[in-house]
């Protein structure tokens, strides 16, 4: 079995996708053996957990991550506790001995990626509208919307696309899905959406938020640069 602790210093670190080093230990005879420390390869979205993998990782302990990259590590057959603080020895031979004690996450931010969250304020939105423009309605039907608005926060720019499926006899869900990715969006703000359409963005890696207040486009925006927002599973 090998174990791969997040590490800055010499102590477990708080944030697992923001470490500086991962201390890699096998556990052999019932004993923690430290092997040469891994420095970080990067922080993006899907990479840690494939590193970690191709590295023998069967185990990743850290003080906090985020849900999407628990399911990250469990896709790739790894097992996470977290939780957990102290000096990175003692945390492994804690484990070995069976009395290691992990607790909640350290981290808590809203929409993630290995750490459990991310650049919103870079990111690319596709919010539903019934009309063009950042102040018109929103939309909260997501195949018959009229109109999606991509919002570009790295850059300010906003495209108003119409849907050429809005009034389509059927299929709409997923075929107005494939226009909100080839526009490149990262999120998705919208009402509510039928199980095709939820099925077809999942396997995008389109992350949808469900907005219902009423409003305009912007509103729906500022309500999810807050943190406001849940999330469409």
């Amino acid at each position: 079995m090998k174990i791969a602790i997040a590490m800055d210093g010499t102590e477990v670190s708080a944030h697992f996708g923001h470490c500086q080093k991962y201390a890699i230990f096998s556990v052999e005879n019932d004993k923690a053996v430290r092997g040469a420390d891994l420095n970080s390869p990067g922080h993006e979205p899907g990479k840690l957990p494939r590193f970690l993998a191709e590295h023998g990782a069967n185990l990743v302990i850290a003080g906090g991550m985020g849900p999407r990259a628990i399911d990250l590590f469990h896709q790739n057959g790894i097992d996470v506790i977290l939780g957990v603080s102290g000096d990175v020895d003692s945390v492994a031979e804690a484990y070995v001995r069976g009395d290691l004690t992990a607790g909640e996450s350290t981290c808590h931010h809203g929409p993630e990626d290995e750490c459990g969250h991310d650049d919103r304020e870079g990111a690319i939105i596709c919010i539903t509208a019934q009309a063009a423009g950042v102040d018109a309605p929103f939309e909260e039907r997501f195949g018959r919307a009229p109109y999606f608005i991509i919002l570009n926060l790295k850059t300010g720019t906003i495209e108003s696309v119409q849907n050429a499926f809005a009034q389509a006899s059927g299929g709409v869900g997923p075929r107005s899905v494939s226009t909100v990715v080839d526009h490149g969006a990262q999120y998705l703000i919208t009402g509510q959406m039928g199980g095709n359409a939820a099925e077809a963005l999942a396997t995008s890696g389109i992350k949808a938020y469900s907005y219902r207040g009423g409003g305009t486009v912007a509103d729906a925006v500022k309500a999810f640069l807050a943190g406001n927002l849940p999330s469409i599973s």
